[in-house]
C-alpha cells in the first residue's frame, strides 16, 4: 500500500497508529486473522482516497512542548 500512495512502509505504519490518524480500520485497512500478531490488509481504493483527502494540522497544534511564551 505504501507503494502505491508513494511513501515508505513505515511511514504508512506510523500514521495508522496516531492518534491524529485518517485511516479508519474497517474502511481503510482490516486486520487477517484473529490474533494480535495477524497482518494488515488495506482496502486500495478508500485508502487512497483517505490518503488524498487528508486534511494537515498546523504545526502549532502538533506542539507537545511545556514551555511558556514570555
Amino acid at each position: 500500500m505504501a507503494e502505491i500512495l508513494g511513501i515508505h512502509r513505515q511511514t504508512l505504519l506510523r500514521l495508522r497508529r496516531s492518534s491524529f490518524s485518517p485511516f479508519v480500520e474497517g474502511r481503510d485497512f482490516r486486520w487477517s486473522g484473529m490474533t494480535t500478531n495477524s497482518n494488515l490488509q488495506w482496502h486500495v481504493a478508500t485508502t487512497e482516497s483517505t490518503f488524498t483527502n487528508a486534511r494537515r494540522m498546523p504545526a502549532a497544534e502538533l506542539e507537545t512542548f511545556g514551555a511558556v511564551a514570555r
